[in-house]
């Protein structure tokens, strides 16, 4: 697994990346009431962290997905990625709402399938273990951006440890710039 964060490559990509959001939010910051600031700020983290992990990582995308499907945050999107920058995460996010339709059917008769086959079983602990995992895991999909189209358990986690560790660097360089110490250290 590729970890960026602990590069000082991905750092500074992100620092300055965050710093050109921040920059393009702040042209408005005007009008911007404090809650309108707060989003700005959440916004231009986002984006930056995305961006600055890359296409690569499904999480980046969908996060950034994510905030383009929100109608508040179009103008601010768009002058931050760019026309062809958000047309495209605009259509991340639809197709991820078509995903996560069909992937609540399927749900729906996996649950079923499986109250079928446990109240024929005779090996009851390890259906319980096996229940509880996938609990689990459920809930690792709804953490992560993007999680609920991944479907095999060592790409969720590889992609868990990678979210895990990008949120870690931003909170750690958001700190720094709070601070006012240099970000690249």
């Amino acid at each position: 697994m590729h970890a960026p964060t602990s590069s000082r490559k991905f750092k500074k990509a992100f620092m300055e990346q965050l710093l050109v959001s921040l920059q393009v939010a702040g042209l408005t910051s005007k009008t911007m009431g404090l809650q309108e600031r707060r989003d700005a700020v959440r916004l231009s983290s986002d984006v930056a962290m995305a961006v600055a992990r890359g296409r690569a990582a499904p999480w980046a995308r969908a996060l950034v997905a994510r905030h383009a499907s929100e109608r508040r945050n179009e103008a601010l999107l768009r002058r931050i990625l760019g026309g062809a920058g958000y047309e495209s995460a605009a259509a991340a996010g639809r197709s991820r709402k078509i995903v996560r339709r069909s992937h609540g059917a399927c749900r729906r008769k996996r649950i079923k399938s499986s109250v079928m086959a446990a109240s024929s079983g005779s090996n009851g602990g390890a259906m319980v273990a096996r229940r509880m995992v996938k609990k689990r895991l459920q809930v690792l999909r709804k953490l992560v951006p993007g999680g609920e189209a991944l479907h095999g358990s060592f790409s969720l986690l590889s992609q868990v440890l990678d979210y895990v560790a990008c949120l870690k660097t931003q909170v750690e360089l958001m700190q720094r710039l709070c601070k006012g110490s240099p970000a690249a250290a």
